[in-house]
């Protein structure tokens, strides 16, 4: 699969500078801007127990990333930001990267969720978007049928519309509306540091049926 000098993921612990700065060059040059969080907090996000930041490196140089979120509902965390080194996908980096992301922990049919931009749009990237769905949907993920997703601001320029993905090794067909919910205000509250009760929720969740199904 790989060529040249083995791939090596391990986690990415403060200060580990020069690690850190490789990882933000392909977090900025990878992610659109109105997805990207700011440096500063990206670094607080590294000091917190709550996330875990892996990086896979070929020698001295980081060639791809992942940040994941353990969420406080039970059994679940967010696959907040994955990338890879331009010019270094499609060489199986960002599947290896992946399953080491969602099986970090051990635990019983641990969900990891994911936002990810939906293909829905037909213009200018959409194929790229395509692509990308295709490769979650490769590894195993489900979409929540129906579900609008709505990424809160990071910036001053409003996100894409967007799509919420599940990873699971035992995928289930379904889930209930009740338990949707429960991630979406987890994500809200761990992640973007918003009050579980937005109305964003409500608005997302309201055209659902009581069972979603996962496609």
């Amino acid at each position: 699969m790989f060529s040249g000098t083995e791939l090596v993921i391990g986690r990415l612990e403060p200060p580990m500078t020069v690690q850190f700065e490789q990882m933000v060059r392909i977090y900025t040059e990878a992610l659109p801007e109105s997805e990207r969080k700011g440096v500063p907090e990206l670094r607080a996000m590294l000091e917190r127990p709550a996330y875990e930041f892996l990086i896979a490196s070929r020698g001295e140089a980081v060639v791809a990333f992942s940040i994941v979120v353990d969420l406080p509902c039970p059994n679940a965390c967010l696959l907040e930001y994955m990338a890879v080194m331009s010019g270094k996908r499609g060489l199986g980096i960002g599947r290896t990267l992946f399953l080491r992301a969602a099986g970090r922990k051990p635990a019983a049919n641990r969900c990891m969720l994911l936002e990810v931009d939906s293909d829905k749009q037909v213009d200018v990237g959409g194929a790229t978007r395509t692509r990308r769905k295709e490769f979650y949907r490769r590894l195993g993920c489900r979409e929540v049928k129906g579900l609008s997703y709505r990424m809160p601001l990071v910036t001053s320029v409003t996100p894409p519309p967007m799509d919420l993905l599940v990873y699971q090794k035992e995928p289930p067909a379904e889930v209930e509306k009740a338990l949707l919910r429960e991630w979406l205000e987890c994500i809200y509250v761990e992640a973007y540091r918003k009050a579980a009760d937005d109305i964003r929720i409500n608005e997302m969740l309201a055209p659902l049926p009581n069972t979603v199904e996962l496609v």
